[in-house]
């Protein structure tokens, strides 16, 4: 029986279309180029590096112009424009809900999104947040699912994961869970509604 369904927030809720565009005009550079540096350095930042770190490295890479009041202003940009789900997204969580499952969100993300998730009026949906920044570690490192596992207190098969990168279903997978690679949100009620026997 599945007791929690866990979902990832990059592209599986939230796919930002102004993710690379707005800091890009920010920075008064082409988005092509922000885009290039923006995953460069991405998995230290997402693993609980400092804001400073990451954002100077981008601004450096886009040969602009940085300064504290600028690596703020991108970093809290970045996690306003993750934490815009799209609307056939929030439904789907508003639908899981309603089957009295368990829910939890599992993010690649910095400690700046985290909060902003925890400001999002859509985090009522969820029962437990679980960001990489604040464990120190990410996907699909096997670790994280095995923490996971045991902060909610359940077996690995009882676990519904859904994920839009191939690494990280496989690794779900490998520690037992029940794991599905996004493709819309279709398919993932689809999936979700199989599993459920709905």
């Amino acid at each position: 029986m599945i007791r929690f369904v866990v979902l990832d927030l990059g592209q599986v809720l939230a796919s930002p279309p102004e993710l690379y565009r707005a800091p890009a005009a920010l920075l008064g550079v082409d988005a092509a180029a922000y885009e290039a540096e923006y995953w460069t350095h991405r998995r230290a930042y997402d693993t609980g590096g400092p804001d400073a770190e990451y954002w100077r490295g981008i601004i450096d890479g886009v040969g602009a112009q940085p300064s504290n009041e600028l690596i703020e202003v991108l970093a809290g940009l970045d996690a306003e424009l993750w934490t815009q789900l799209r609307p056939s997204a929030l439904r789907l969580l508003e639908t899981v809900r309603g089957w009295r499952v368990g829910t939890a969100l599992l993010s690649n993300a910095p400690l700046a999104l985290g909060r902003a998730v925890r400001r999002s009026d859509w985090v009522r949906h969820f029962d437990r947040v679980f960001i990489s920044a604040e464990l120190g570690m990410t996907k699909p490192d096997p670790a994280i699912f095995g923490v996971l596992t045991a902060e909610l207190g359940v077996e690995p098969g009882e676990l519904a994961f859904i994920d839009d990168r191939p690494a990280n279903v496989a690794a779900a997978t490998a520690c037992g869970w029940n794991a599905h690679l996004w493709v819309d949100d279709a398919d993932s009620l689809a999936w979700l509604t199989l599993i459920f026997g709905r």
